[in-house]
């Protein structure tokens, strides 16, 4: 949700009054997009003001750190080509002066642009457009992105379902596979079925060329999702003129900063999209800063800001989501750590899998135990409660289980 990061000491200016903010209070994602900006904004204050209080401290002062202002766009099905540093270095019009490329080789002598970012990270400002499908995909993260472009029309279902697939794997380079996994379940022809089928199960080894000929013939190509991102810091955003459009100082006080800045979020948007970085489409003058936004950079400009909670039910469905998503990634982990684990303890061993899940947890000794009851207990604190709040499902499993050593006796259970 997010978190709060309190300084042991902060440097003072010549009167003794310090210069730097004591507490820094970071939004994670998952809140700004869940509950919007201002709600999400509203309920970290009140936590952190009922913290405070209980030490008897009082805040003096709100103020933005940094802010990060992000486009998610299916408008760009090549990066490669239209992102080309030539052609990128045309439409561009910024004072960056550098520019970062991160290249991936792929099939049949191709290349996958996935990241640019124009500055540094200490800049007033930093400009990144990278992959955010594929950001997802390979940190196994924020799986309810996948919800949010669903809902909002950016992919089909047909791409949540590859999306879902690579997601538990954690691997992007799944992409084709996965696609031959869709036609496999949806497909009409019995005989390419059964071919996916091989292939999907291993037990039909194929080039990933061939995969991916073989994907392209059955199933269309994956839409991606583009992220431009602006990062600005204090730096910049303390020298913006801000309107006062609402009398946020009579309502709000010391938080008046915020909902400030949150009012002028559409000029600066507007600023950070023309003055800081935009794309233009070059005509035959020499000046381009006078030329037209590209099409891109007109669709980004034009979308709207809606600041907005879900509903209870929307929430629920996005929590219930993303859990599902996060336990298959925890149990394939869980499932591969047995079978590796049974390797290094009993060696090369033709044991049933069962077999090597139920050896590791009976060599578990007390102090293995004592580790996962400190282990689970921080998970608890650091873990969204809300997100946890009950059984995925509404159905709680039923501990009716005891696993014996026939060798000791000893018995292990609920």
């Amino acid at each position: 949700m997010f978190d709060i990061f309190i300084a042991s000491s902060v440097p003072n200016n010549e009167s003794g009054e310090s210069v730097t903010s004591e507490i820094i209070v970071q939004l994670r994602s998952y809140i700004l997009w869940q509950m919007g900006v201002t709600k999400a904004f509203e309920y970290s204050y009140r936590v952190l003001t009922a913290f405070l209080e209980s030490f008897h401290l009082d805040i003096m002062e709100v103020k933005e750190n940094r802010a990060d202002y992000c486009w998610h766009s299916n408008y760009i099905q090549n990066p490669e080509t239209f992102f080309r540093i030539d052609k990128f270095s045309k439409m561009q019009v910024s004072r960056f002066r550098r520019i970062h490329y991160e290249y991936q080789f792929t099939l049949n002598d191709e290349y996958e642009n996935d990241y640019i970012c124009l500055g540094k990270r200490s800049d007033k400002c930093f400009v990144r457009i990278y992959l955010k499908s594929k950001e997802v995909v390979e940190k196994g993260y924020k799986p309810w992105f996948f919800k949010e472009w669903l809902f909002n029309g950016l992919i089909s279902r047909f791409d949540m379902y590859v999306y879902e697939k690579c997601f538990v794997k954690k691997k992007w380079k799944y992409v084709d596979t996965a696609r031959l996994e869709f036609y496999l379940e949806y497909g009409s022809n019995e005989n390419i079925k059964s071919e996916c089928a091989a292939i999907v199960n291993g037990e039909l080894e194929k080039s990933d060329e061939y995969i991916h000929a073989l994907a392209d013939q059955l199933t269309p190509r994956l839409t991606l999702i583009t992220n431009v991102e602006y990062q600005t810091t204090r730096r910049m955003s303390k020298s913006f003129c801000l309107i006062p459009l609402k009398d946020n100082a009579s309502k709000y006080g010391v938080a008046s900063r915020i909902y400030d800045y949150l009012d002028n979020h559409t000029l600066i948007t507007e600023y950070l999209t023309h003055s800081t970085l935009r794309l233009v489409e070059r005509s035959l003058g020499s000046n381009k800063s006078r030329d037209d936004y590209c099409p891109f950079w007109k669709a980004l400009r034009s979308t709207k800001y809606v600041d907005v909670s879900k509903s209870p039910k929307n929430l629920k469905l996005v929590r219930d989501y993303t859990r599902k998503l996060n336990k298959e990634i925890v149990k394939k982990r869980f499932t591969s750590a047995c079978i590796t684990y049974g390797l290094y303890v009993k060696g090369v061993n033709s044991d049933h899998p069962l077999t090597d899940c139920a050896d590791a947890l009976m060599r578990l000794n007390d102090n293995d135990v004592f580790d996962m009851k400190r282990y689970k207990d921080k998970k608890l604190k650091l873990l969204n409660n809300e997100l946890l709040s009950n059984a995925l499902g509404g159905d709680s499993m039923i501990h009716n289980l005891t696993l014996i050593n026939n060798s000791t006796g000893e018995a292990y259970g609920s």
